[in-house]
């Protein structure tokens, strides 16, 4: 598709290993093989989840949060490798944050035009007391956002 009719240059795509972010890559691969965009893969490792599980395994938080990251450079190389299969750009970057926040810096920073996410994450019942990831970045981000159930 040529650059001028295309809607999508960069699509950002969050990742936390949940089978809705995993449906969510999907779909983004699917978009960007359609729009011949770049997609960004982002993995956030969260630092208060870190810090929580830390104090219940007893163990330091940097080897929590070390873990984490792993999970999550799993999580951007399964997603590039499906691009690849497909002829799509992948990058991705793992990072330590809070992630609603970190989302919605590198979505700025990498000038992304659409963000796509997994309705629902891994945190679980903990989300009903602070709010979702994909609640936050739909209500704080100047660029379209697209939710997949």
């Amino acid at each position: 598709m040529s650059s001028v009719n295309r809607f999508f240059t960069r699509v950002l795509i969050p990742l936390d290993g949940s089978a809705s972010s995993v449906k969510a890559a999907g779909y983004t691969l699917r978009l960007a093989e359609h729009e011949g965009c770049e997609v960004i893969a982002v993995h956030v490792a969260d630092e208060q989840i870190a810090e929580e599980l830390a104090r219940y395994a007893d163990c330091p938080v940097e080897a929590v949060v070390e873990r984490m990251k792993q999970s999550g450079a799993g999580y951007i190389d399964d997603v590039r490798q499906k691009g690849q299969e497909k002829g799509v750009k992948v990058t991705g970057e793992v990072l330590v944050g809070i992630p609603h926040q970190v989302v919605l810096a590198m979505a700025a920073e990498k000038k992304a035009d659409l963000i796509v996410m997994g309705k629902v994450g891994r945190k679980g019942p903990r989300r009903v007391l602070i709010g979702s990831v994909t609640e936050r970045v739909i209500e704080q981000s100047s660029v379209p956002v697209l939710v997949v159930k």
